[in-house]
């Protein structure tokens, strides 16, 4: 299934950052960089990048998006 624009966008933030950090972005930082005011609607797009197989989490940690390869 094709990814949305936003999406993509959040996918590509996510790559960036771990490039540039070290470490993947928390949801307050994904919602601040997209100036999302909820992090439910976070939530939702990491959600659907996971079940589409572009990322995993573990619920259980902060900071746990890992990009698949």
């Amino acid at each position: 299934m094709k990814l949305t624009k936003r999406q993509k966008e959040i996918l590509d933030f996510i790559s960036k950052f771990i490039e540039d950090n070290g470490y993947s972005p928390s949801m307050e930082e994904i919602a601040e960089h997209f100036n999302i005011a909820s992090l439910n609607a976070v939530f939702k797009h990491l959600e659907a990048l996971e079940s589409r197989g572009h990322l995993h989490r573990d619920a259980n940690r902060a900071r746990s998006i890992q990009l698949s390869p």
